[in-house]
């Protein structure tokens, strides 16, 4: 078959495509097919919006979960060749560590066999996978976001390609700099992002009556998960691996061979270095699929015999979610990967098409045609066929669907081993809806937003040494030394802190820009949530309560950091709730705020008695100016408590989440009770201690 004119075959693919989508309740779809290194066929079916009507195409931007796997592996294999990384060396070589009962390497994170004994079995663990970001950084002394951006998508022109906002390897936090002009746009390989985040598909997901609403995309990034791209960009991805302007043949061939089996010792079913390695009856299948709930999935499969490649994403999970076995290395679960192999794989093994059947008629129809089948090929083939959409129909709650394929199963194929029953929790029941989070769009927004801010708090802090030098004549040179020092520290300070918690012998030189980055969000955070709180009180009474101010200024900024900064920032598994993660961050935020505040209130009460001969309205930039001041000054006094706190094991910023074991299993590292009941007595004890010293001065 020429496939490249064989228009009939495409026409009938794009019709049982079309139907599928609808079958899975899938409002977009994008497909492709490569062959023989040129991309011969792409099209987009339903919707990428389904509100405002916009039609899904070749080129729209999706999600791609852990279909990012296999590109970052190409980029660990790339640094492989260069001599750059040993996959066989220990990854704390690369100051890296997590928890095994042996010394886990490079090669155990690529193959997911990391934990327990390394080596000795296949895990599927994202959170491990991750932890190559910081491999390639350490290695390389490049981000995973640079990498990629250098030697793919800007080298090959991936224009609808794009990370996800924040960097997350060692912690879901917004790093720095480098995560600002991602989405920004302030630099050349960073140009073309904020362009992508708005093109993105809408994400959707099922309520518990399986009709399509909102959903959400995570926005956070990985070598395992949080790739933007479209199905055209990945064809142009798999047409310079294939054409070896990626890796050379010896790379590509140890990425691609079998390593670990990932399910029950079968030989079949096998794991690579970030790929899934089939054999499907005779045919080599290398593929992997991505799944994010509840708005994330894609399948990216290849079949090297026949120089041909498959890609699909969607705007929800259920392109993926239905096929569980998928999970354990079996791709031939998939009703859209059998589809495929129908049309363009299965008559080139065995000279014809297996009979196409319509799975909605009546059993009797379906058991009748399918027992005059009589040759193993297509038997095979349909046996597999039936039994994804028996998952097909109960991933959408077609409960009567399930039951006649099931009857026709047991009556068709007596000895199958896929007659049970297709019941499991991971495609059927009514599943929480995810409450969705701010999407990469607004991220785009809410960072020039921010960047805005900044700007503006920079020119108040200029305009206020200019009104004070007019004030006093002269400003003293104490003054402006410790301006100048407050300033320069404060954007060293997160970069000193994560010295305190370095691994001998890593560099932190890489680290400059998210040190800088963390700075000036968190002096933003205080000078936003005080100068708030100011506002509250002066907008209550002309000469509030104390008390009032004291709750006002230690609520406001408490709550303010929790719902805005914290709790966003924790919700990075959408079926936790946003509530659990408030929960989580309550702890962490407190500390800070109680050594924040034990630091700003004297300060400002000093600067207002000494400066201003009275308090500059919270609506005027001066008063801006003044509190990103006064913040500045704060993290100054702070961070060596930080610094000593760090080295006692102690994490109370949600930057410095990377040494923590909940990371390690999935989660964020906050303090709990159990552990942090000295810190919290601590700071709060501190808080009060400096603020009773504070009003016995004043009185």
């Amino acid at each position: 078959m020429t496939i490249k004119k064989d228009a009939q075959v495409f026409a009938q693919f794009e019709k049982e495509l079309e139907d599928l989508r609808q079958q899975l309740k899938i409002p977009g779809i994008s497909a492709a097919i490569v062959k023989n290194q040129e991309l011969v066929w792409a099209k987009g079916f339903g919707y990428a919006d389904l509100e405002n009507k916009v039609a899904a195409m070749p080129d729209t931007p999706y999600s791609l979960a852990s279909v990012t796997k296999p590109i970052a592996a190409v980029l660990i294999m790339q640094l492989l060749e260069e001599g750059v990384i040993d996959l066989d060396a220990p990854i704390s070589r690369y100051g890296v560590e997590v928890e095994s009962e042996g010394v886990a390497t490079v090669r155990h994170l690529l193959t997911h066999t990391s934990e327990g004994v390394p080596g000795t079995a296949h895990n599927y663990n994202g959170n491990r996978y991750a932890r190559l970001g910081g491999v390639m950084e350490g290695a390389s002394g490049r981000t995973f976001a640079r990498l990629l951006n250098e030697r793919l998508l800007v080298t090959l022109e991936m224009d609808n390609t794009a990370l996800n906002p924040i960097n997350n390897w060692g912690g879901p936090s917004l790093r720095g700099l480098e995560d600002f002009q991602r989405v920004l746009g302030w630099e050349k390989e960073f140009a073309h992002y904020p362009d992508v985040y708005l093109r993105l598909a809408r994400p959707y997901q099922f309520d518990d009556q399986y009709e399509i609403i909102e959903g959400m995309y995570h926005l956070y990034h990985n070598p395992a998960a949080g790739l933007v791209s479209s199905v055209t960009d990945i064809a142009r991805f798999d047409i310079a691996l294939d054409q070896g302007r990626l890796l050379g043949n010896a790379a590509k061939e140890e990425m691609f061979a079998p390593a670990y089996s990932t399910y029950n010792a079968r030989s079949d079913l096998s794991y690579g270095l970030g790929w899934y390695v089939q054999d499907f009856e005779g045919l080599r299948l290398l593929w992997h699929t991505g799944r994010w709930p509840p708005s994330t999935s894609a399948l990216y499969l290849k079949v090297p015999d026949d120089d041909l490649t498959f890609i699909v994403l969607a705007n929800t999970d259920n392109l993926t979610k239905p096929f569980y076995g998928v999970g354990n290395g079996d791709v031939s679960q998939s009703t859209l990967v059998l589809t495929f192999l129908r049309h363009f794989v299965f008559p080139r093994q065995h000279g014809y098409a297996p009979p196409t059947l319509d799975w909605q008629s009546s059993e009797g129809s379906l058991i009748e045609q399918l027992s005059s089948v009589q040759d193993k090929a297509s038997r095979v083939f349909l046996e597999r066929e039936l039994w994804s959409y028996r998952q097909v129909y109960a991933s959408v709650g077609r409960e009567d669907m399930v039951k006649r394929l099931a009857r026709v199963n047991i009556q068709a194929f007596p000895q199958s081993d896929f007659r049970g029953d297709v019941l499991f929790t991971a495609t059927t029941g009514k599943f929480p809806v995810v409450p969705p989070v701010t999407s990469a769009a607004s991220f785009v927004w809410l960072s020039r937003g921010i960047a805005l801010w900044l700007l503006v708090m920079l020119i108040s802090l200029v305009w206020m040494v200019i009104r004070l030098i007019r004030k006093k004549g002269t400003l003293p040179w104490q003054w402006a030394i410790w301006l100048l020092a407050t300033l320069v520290l404060g954007l060293l300070s997160p970069w000193i802190h994560a010295l305190a918690n370095q691994k001998q012998g890593k560099s932190p030189l890489p680290q400059w820009k998210q040190a800088a980055g963390a700075a000036l969000f968190s002096m933003s955070g205080y000078a936003f949530a005080w100068t708030l709180a100011i506002a509250m009180l002066t907008g209550l009474q002309r000469e509030p309560h104390p008390l009032m101010i004291l709750g006002v200024c230690y609520l406001t900024p408490l709550l303010v950091g929790l719902l805005f900064v914290r709790g966003p920032l924790l919700l990075h598994q959408g079926s936790r709730g946003y509530g659990k993660a408030l929960s989580q961050g309550f702890l962490t935020e407190i500390i800070t705020l109680n050594l924040g505040f034990a630091v700003l209130f004297p300060l400002t009460i000093f600067l207002q008695q000494h400066f201003f001969p009275t308090m500059p309205h919270p609506t005027s930039p001066f008063f801006w100016g003044m509190m990103w001041f006064i913040s500045a000054l704060d993290l100054l006094v702070l961070f060596p408590l930080y610094y000593w706190m760090g080295q006692r094991g102690h994490q109370i910023w949600f930057e410095d989440t990377a040494a923590n074991q909940g990371i390690r299993d999935g989660g964020l590292a906050v303090p709990i009770l159990r552990d942090s009941w000295g810190v919290l007595l601590f700071t709060f004890g501190l808080m009060i201690a400096i603020l009773t010293l504070t009003i016995s001065q004043l009185a």
